[in-house]
Formats: C-alpha cells, structure tokens, sequence
C-alpha cells in the first residue's frame, strides 16, 4: 500500500489519469488518513469531483473533527460546506 503522502501527490497531479486519482482517495480513506482527505477538499484548482469525493470520504471514515473543520471554513464553496454539515 502506498504512504498517504504518495497518495495525496497522486490526487493533486493533474497529470496522472482520472481512476488512479480516484483510486488514490479511495486508498487515503481505507488508510485513515483524514487530514489529507480534508486538504484535497479545500484545495483550489481540483475538480469538484475528486473534491466531493473526498468529503464523502471524510464522512465514510466518521472523521467529524476534519468534517466541523470544513463546515466552519468560510472559504470553502457553500455546497461542500453544506455537504460537511450533513456528513457530520
């Protein structure tokens, strides 16, 4: 299995295909790695896919303190912060 770090690369590479970054979230949620489902959420420039991807994640993985996080983060778009308050 990959180091969430690994993971977290592969997800933010715009270069790398489309299933493999979608693999690479699926892979930090079965690892636990919370805090950098929560960083792919609030980071600017990625699909809102692979972004709503992750909140769900976050949610699957019952990670409340990173999903409060996100729901109290006034910079993030109001339908992710919407999303966060359900998944909580």
């Amino acid at each position: 299995m990959s180091s969430p770090r690994s993971l977290f690369q592969t997800v933010v590479d715009k270069n790398t295909p489309r299933h493999a970054r979608e693999d690479a979230i699926n892979g930090l949620a079965k690892a636990g790695a919370t805090t950098q489902l929560r960083l792919i959420v609030v980071t600017n420039g990625l699909y809102g896919r692979y972004r709503r991807q992750a909140l769900n994640a976050l949610g699957q993985c019952r990670a409340m303190n990173e999903l409060e996080k996100l729901v109290d983060d006034r910079s993030l778009a109001r339908p992710l912060r919407e999303r966060a308050k359900e998944l909580t």
